[in-house]
């Protein structure tokens, strides 16, 4: 008999819906396991350039069929795949790195400047936090932001991106 704990149902779960997505050029985003018999089990998935209808319809016959032979929860569930949407919560740092020069809103656990709850778009990410650059015209400022200050970071990707630093990330990678 082995000493080895069996892997949790969910652990399993994540790693095989991974693999399932990984071979058709997407990520798991997120996993969220229903909470009782009849619940929804959500899958969020994602891609380098977001996902389709396509793609969601794909995923959603391919982890279907997944769960079928996995039988991985009691009683019946629902299943429901979906992009994380433009306004997703993001997680961090791994996200805001990929997103740098984005818009967020973010809660804080202590206040900054008096403020719990602020907006600005990402600036440079380090190991232990990053800049939120908030553009309010002359009052524009930047914000060290400890990643252990977090509650929640959203995104606004819906909001447009200004245009200078469209064309520096452009010349950025143009010189690479």
């Amino acid at each position: 008999m082995s000493d080895t704990p069996a892997t949790p149902p969910s652990e399993r779960l994540t790693e095989e819906i991974t693999l399932l997505l990984d071979s058709m050029g997407l990520t798991l985003y997120d996993l969220v396991l229903p909470k009782k018999s009849g619940g929804v089990l959500r899958v969020f998935v994602d891609g380098p350039e977001g996902v389709t209808i396509d793609q969601i319809e794909s995923v959603s016959r391919r982890v279907s069929v997944m769960l079928d032979v996995l039988d991985p929860f009691p009683g019946r569930y629902h299943l429901e795949v979906s992009s994380p949407g433009l306004d997703r919560l993001l997680k961090v740092p791994e996200d805001l790195r990929k997103n740098e020069g984005k818009w967020i809103n973010l809660k804080l656990v202590d206040a900054i400047e008096g403020q719990n709850v602020l907006k600005g778009r990402i600036g440079p990410v380090g190991d232990a936090g990053f800049t939120l650059l908030i553009d309010a015209g002359k009052k524009s400022r930047t914000l060290d932001i400890p990643f252990d200050q977090l509650r929640s970071v959203r995104a606004e990707f819906w909001r447009p991106v200004p245009v200078a630093q469209q064309q520096g990330k452009k010349s950025q990678v143009q010189e690479q």
